[in-house]
C-alpha cells in the first residue's frame, strides 16, 4: 500500500510542470541578431560566439516542457522593425517600445557589436616584443513591459601591451558581451517573470 502511494505521489510530482505549463501564458520574446555598427566585421565563427552568449542569456532549461517563454519568429520581427523604421534610420532605442507594442512582447533585447579593432606593431622599446593594440565594445538596447522599461547597456574593453592571447579582439568582445548582458540583467529579466495563468 505504501508503494502504490509512493508511486501515485511521484505520478503527480511529474504531471504537475506539464499540467502548469498548460496554464501558462509564455513570456514573449523578440532576440533580435547581433547588429554590427563598426568599421571591422568580425569572422563568423566570432559573430556566432556572441550570438550563443545572448542565447543563453535568454535560455529557460526544460523550456519545451514548461512553455516558460515564446521566442517569436525572427522574420516576423524583421518585418515588424521595417514597417516601424520605414526609412527614417531611428535609433535602436527608439524602437524597441514600439516593437514590443506591435508583437505583444514582453521582453525585447536587441545586441549590438558597435566596436572591434585590433593591431600590431613594433615597441620601440628593445626589451619589448610586439606591442597589441585591441578594442572591443558592445550594447545591449531592449524594453521590458513588466517594468515598462527601455534599457540601454554598454561594455568595452581595451588591450594595449605586449601581445597575448588574452588580448585579443574576439576575447575582448566576448568579455565586453558577458558584462553588456550582465548589466542589462537580461537572464534576471527572465528570471524574475511570474507565471500568467490565462
Amino acid at each position: 500500500m505504501g508503494r502504490l502511494i509512493g508511486v501515485c505521489l511521484a505520478m503527480l510530482l511529474l504531471l504537475a510542470p506539464q499540467l502548469e505549463a498548460a496554464e501558462r501564458v509564455p513570456l514573449r520574446v523578440v532576440q533580435l541578431p547581433l547588429k554590427v555598427e563598426c568599421g571591422r566585421v568580425p569572422s563568423p565563427a566570432v559573430l556566432d560566439r556572441l550570438e550563443k552568449q545572448v542565447d543563453q542569456s535568454l535560455h529557460v532549461p526544460l523550456n519545451g516542457t514548461l512553455n516558460a517563454v515564446e521566442y517569436l519568429p525572427e522574420g516576423e520581427c524583421f518585418k515588424a522593425l521595417e514597417e516601424i523604421d520605414a526609412g527614417k534610420g531611428l535609433k535602436a532605442k527608439e524602437v524597441v517600445k514600439p516593437l514590443a507594442e506591435k508583437l505583444q512582447a514582453d521582453l525585447v533585447v536587441m545586441p549590438i557589436l558597435t566596436g572591434y579593432e585590433q593591431y600590431t606593431r613594433m615597441s620601440f622599446r628593445w626589451d619589448r616584443g610586439l606591442i597589441l593594440h585591441s578594442y572591443a565594445a558592445v550594447e545591449i538596447v531592449g524594453y521590458d513591459r513588466q517594468s515598462d522599461e527601455v534599457f540601454r547597456k554598454k561594455a568595452s574593453r581595451w588591450f594595449h601591451d605586449e601581445y597575448s592571447a588574452a588580448g585579443e579582439v574576439s576575447q575582448l568582445a566576448w568579455e565586453a558581451m558577458d558584462a553588456a548582458l550582465r548589466d542589462a540583467a537580461i537572464h534576471d529579466r527572465v528570471g524574475k517573470w511570474k507565471t500568467n495563468v490565462k
